[in-house]
């Protein structure tokens, strides 16, 4: 049983109406409203660019901390989904993607679950730090159901990732080096993090990269691409090859995600909430979180100056080599 760990969460509202999902099984009202949110954006998410990504495609289990409630989408287009109540596949306590029998399935805790994490850890961050490799970025003042919504998104689109380009991911990951008992947030930590130069160097490139996004004239915004793919090219050469497969996987697969994630928390919430939640001032902090932030910039920069940049992007062709693509025209 494969295992990808996510432990990133947003927040937003919902505007379900009424239930799209049939059978009972247990499965709260309160999640089938976040699922029937998650299923009613497919059509607003087609457009973002990434062919045949779907979240319909994709089971997704709510564990209520005994059982996972699977709702099951229906091959009829239109067709209310099912619920089955099955035996929990893993005790998880953030929103995780992961393989069933062959099939990759988003898996994340009920809503009512989540949120007595709150009560029994106090904040989002000690959820994070004590319970899964990632990051959290909302408090349990900010965190609402709708949260739920945006993780959804997120996790099918590593699921869609994983099922696209499994030997290209499987590469990368076999180029890490862990062993058993290292994390993804140990190998950082101890070869990013604890070396000043290296933070030093992405903490510019961060800067660079929000630069770049704010930029309007665009010229103005190639110089700056050029400094940070500049940057990135030094910090590749100084790391060690299983480091820079890590921050590959972290920046691209993962900074992908959370892009997808945000237009999701954008459509729900608007702009303004949007641009505070994820293009505040960037704080360096130890661990993968500021991966996840850096490609999503990436990303949305390429929306900028490469339009249609998702139907070229893939595990093996990742975000520099289009940001390249950006400079050179």
């Amino acid at each position: 049983m494969k295992l990808w760990k996510i432990g990133y969460a947003v927040m937003g509202i919902v505007f379900a109406a009424g239930s799209m999902i049939t059978g009972e099984y247990g499965l709260s009202e309160v999640d089938r409203e976040i699922y029937d949110t998650a299923v009613s954006l497919d059509s607003d998410m087609q457009n973002i660019g990434f062919e045949d990504f779907s979240v319909k495609d994709y089971k997704v289990r709510f564990y209520d901390g005994k059982h996972d409630y699977v709702v099951v989408p229906s091959d009829e287009p239109e067709a209310p989904a099912n619920v089955v109540k099955e035996q929990a596949v893993l005790d998880v306590f953030a929103g995780t993607t992961i393989d069933v029998d062959g099939e990759y399935q988003v898996l994340l805790p009920s809503y009512g679950q989540f949120s007595n994490l709150f009560d029994v850890l106090g904040t989002a961050e000690t959820v994070t730090q004590g319970m899964t490799e990632g990051t959290m970025a909302f408090t349990e003042d900010s965190y609402s159901r709708n949260s739920q919504v945006a993780t959804i998104w997120h996790e099918a689109f590593h699921a869609w990732q994983y099922t696209k380009w499994q030997k290209e991911i499987d590469a990368v990951t076999k180029r890490m080096n862990l062993s058993a008992e290292e994390s993804r947030e140990d190998i950082i930590v101890k070869e990013v993090d604890s070396d000043q130069e290296m933070v030093t160097a992405f903490e510019q490139e961060m800067k660079l990269i929000t630069e770049a996004y704010e930029e309007t004239a665009t010229e103005r915004k190639k110089e700056k691409i050029s400094q940070v793919l500049e940057i990135a090219e030094q910090r590749e050469k100084y790391l060690s090859d299983s480091v820079n497969a890590m921050e590959y996987f972290l920046e691209d697969l993962e900074g992908s995600a959370m892009y997808v994630e945000s237009m999701v928390y954008r459509k729900l919430e608007g702009e303004a909430t949007w641009k505070e939640y994820y293009l505040g001032e960037f704080s360096y902090e130890n661990g993968s979180g500021k991966y996840y932030h850096l490609g999503m910039l990436k990303s949305l920069l390429l929306d900028e100056m490469l339009p249609g940049w998702q139907s070229r992007f893939s595990a093996s062709y990742g975000l520099n080599k289009l940001l390249y693509e950006c400079v050179q025209e």
